[in-house]
Parts: structure tokens; sequence; C-alpha cells
């Protein structure tokens, strides 16, 4: 029998019929279920230690990408590698999927379950001061950046989305557009080093983040690398103007817009409230380091 722990989001939306669609698919003549909803910050994580405990062997997070980033951690820290993580989108940017293709509705994931349908694919792992201050670690599996993205992560949760997420992360990109001030930044990579003051920078192990904004269009999750995007001191037009090509996830041809490649991160800056975002969700403030994890997790396709 194949035990299966969904680790839901508190405020899914329409989280009644997901529930009940999970009970129907997952029959008990072949999988034993175990269902949780998380009711604070970081509760996910905790939830999965205990799944993992109880014995249960796939663990499915159900809800956006910072839902995944908990499952994620709660997985890693458990120290068992036989897990397997997989995901049913229900946030509201569901970035990570649109990399991995990996099944999106319960039906196909039972497939790939019983199928064992699975790849091993890279992480990143983040040192750097939490909110409070604290030096803290943490596992991330989309794309953790610096500057602005912080800052309209920070504003996001606290945010009632009432537009849907495209529009409301439209919304926030370009309010912050207008009245955020690039940070100097230092960042130590394995051949390079960059320098200046920057509006973004990201460490990217897949293509997309913003709700489908395709910041990273060489990313691979399973090639041992982080694909590195600088974006310098750029305005509101040059988002504007580079927006299609954002949306298809192609290569923007700028100045202030620099791409690299490496295995170790390190950031510094002149401001210690330079915000971080990882995985959708405002973590904490710099300095950072930013290792990959190459093949670190089961992840069922």
């Amino acid at each position: 029998m194949i035990k299966i722990a969904f680790i839901i989001h508190g405020k899914t939306r329409q989280k009644k019929s997901l529930i009940d669609e999970i009970k129907r698919i997952f029959d008990e003549a072949r999988f034993q279920i175990k269902i949780c909803e998380t009711q604070f910050e970081q509760h996910a994580i905790l939830l999965t230690g205990s799944a993992v405990e109880e014995g249960f062997t796939h663990i499915i997070a159900c809800g956006g990408d910072g839902t995944l980033n908990e499952v994620l951690n709660g997985v890693l820290k458990s120290n068992q590698p036989s897990l397997k993580l997989g995901l049913i989108p229900k946030g509201s940017g569901n970035d990570f999927i649109k990399t991995a293709r990996s099944p999106d509705s319960l039906a196909a994931l039972k497939t790939s379950i019983l199928r064992n349908n699975v790849k091993k694919i890279d992480v990143g792992f983040a040192e750097f001061n939490s909110k409070d201050g604290q030096r803290i670690a943490r596992y991330f599996i989309n794309i953790a950046d610096v500057g602005i993205g912080g800052v309209i992560a920070q504003q996001l949760s606290e945010s009632k989305k009432l537009f849907g997420s495209t529009i409301t992360y439209q919304y926030f990109i370009i309010k912050n557009m207008l009245t955020y001030k690039p940070q100097p930044l230092k960042v130590i990579g394995d051949d390079f080093i960059y320098e200046g003051k920057i509006m973004n920078f990201c460490a990217a192990n897949a293509k997309y983040f913003g709700s489908g904004l395709g910041v990273a269009p060489e990313a691979d999750i399973s090639d041992g690398m982080l694909n590195v995007v600088a974006i310098g001191e750029v305005n509101l037009v040059d988002y504007l103007k580079n927006f299609p090509d954002l949306k298809k996830c192609k290569p923007l041809a700028h100045s202030a817009i620099g791409y690299y490649t490496s295995k170790s991160l390190f950031f510094e800056s002149a401001n210690s409230k330079t915000p971080i975002d990882m995985d959708g969700e405002f973590v904490g403030y710099l300095p950072m380091k930013i290792t990959i994890k190459p093949q670190a997790i089961d992840f069922i396709f």
C-alpha cells in the first residue's frame, strides 16, 4: 500500500472539493492517505515532518510555490532519501510547475505515482538573516532573488489578491517600479564578481517567477547549476518594453541585464535591509550565501 500525505494550504480556494476529490481518487484499496491543512507560516514544514515520522513516503504539496517550498524543507530536513515530493498547484503564482510541467491534476498525479514516474532534481540552499536578524538556512526549489522581489513578496503576503494573481502581481510590480530605488549589491560567483546598484538579482533553479515572468530562460532543474540574472538600474519603461519577451521566457537584450551561471553565490550589501524573496515569499535579508544541491530530491512527474 502506498502511503501519501497531502499538505494543503489552509486558505486554498475550494478546499472542501479538493479534499473530497483526493478521497475519491486515491482509493483505500491501494493507498493510505493523510490530509493536513496549514494554519500558520512554516506549518507545512512541521506537518511534513510529522507525516514522514508516521511512515508516509509520498508528500504532496497542495498550494502555491510558498507551500511547495515549506514541504520541500520538511522533506529534506527529515533526511529520508526514499521520500518522493509532488505538487498539485493551487496557489496564486504557481510558477515552478511552468518549468517542471509535472502533473497538475489529482488523476494525473495518481497515474504518475502508480508508475513511479520520478526524477531527481536540483534544489538551492540559502543561508541568510531572518526577518528578526537571526542567521538561518533554507532550501528553495524555484528562484531566490534580492531587491524589489522581496518587497513585492512582502506586500503580496498582505494582499487579498481580489483581482486574481496575475493582475495583482502586475499591480505591485508597476507600483514598486515607480518607487523602489536600486540597491548597492556585491555578488561573488564561481567565476564572476558583480558589483553595482540593482533593481533585482535572481538565483534561478527554474525559469519563471512573478506569476509567469520567464526571467531565467536557460534554467534547468536538473543540470546542477544556478542560472543567475542581474537586473541593474532599469525603470518602468524598460519593464513594459520587455514584458512580452518576459512572458515568452526569452533572453532580454538590455545593457543593464546580465546572465551568468554558478554553483555558488555570495551576496552582500551596504544596506543590511536588502530584502530576499524565496519561492514567492519574503524570508529575510542579506548577507546571503547560496549553493546548488544537485539531484537532491525525487520529484513526481
